[in-house]
């Protein structure tokens, strides 16, 4: 899972846009918001539900 999360932190840090990992079986529920782990640069820190 590290490289992973290292490429999408490493993309929304370029770019300014989100990126999601996920399973690509859910991806009608992370396309909504339902499944899936965000990384964004829209706050600081840490942020989980």
């Amino acid at each position: 899972m590290g490289p992973k999360v290292e490429a999408a932190c490493e993309f929304a840090r370029l770019t300014g846009k989100k990126a999601v990992i996920g399973a690509l079986e859910d991806i009608e529920k992370i396309v909504k918001g339902e499944a899936g782990t965000i990384i964004s640069t829209e706050k600081q820190g840490i942020e989980w539900y």
